[in-house]
């Protein structure tokens, strides 16, 4: 029952003041934030574009993700997987292989261009969050992540 009085408590507020709407908050920081990353990264010079970075990124933590995997991690469809997928295979940064275990998969390894990428993407985006949070202290910023992390997660189930 308090969880509904301050949800309401909270509706109240957004509805005066949308500019303070976590949802609204959140997707104009994810745009600014690919903004800043692709102007840095000249991520455009190597043929890639903002949907892709997510792919890599999780392949830069786990080389051989299975392909429904990567789908699931970047919240996209099978259809639209597959097509980033198979344009970042065309530019050879990535393989597709048949799982040799179970047909039915396909599992995801970097080249050694999609590996070097890393090289010459992650300085970049390491630089822009160190500017981007210079003015938060330690404790603020492990409080925005761990409350970022709970949402996520929350959205999730």
């Amino acid at each position: 029952m308090l969880f509904v009085a301050y949800a309401t408590f909270k509706m109240e507020d957004i509805k005066q003041n949308i500019s303070s709407s976590l949802i609204f908050l959140t997707n104009r920081l994810a745009r600014l934030l690919v903004n800043e990353a692709r102007k840095r990264t000249n991520m455009e010079d190597h043929g890639l574009m903002p949907h892709h970075m997510g792919v890599l990124a999780d392949l830069w933590q786990k080389d051989g993700i299975p392909q429904q995997e990567l789908a699931i991690s970047n919240i996209k469809n099978k259809a639209t997987i597959t097509r980033a997928l198979k344009y970042l295979e065309s530019s050879n940064i990535l393989v597709r292989i048949v799982d040799p275990n179970d047909k039915r998969i396909k599992r995801i390894y970097l080249t050694h261009k999609g590996k070097e990428l890393k090289n010459e993407i992650l300085p970049h985006t390491r630089l822009l969050e160190e500017e981007i949070i210079s003015n938060l202290d330690k404790e603020e910023f492990e409080t925005c992540i761990k409350v970022l992390k709970q949402i996520h997660q929350q959205l999730l189930k």
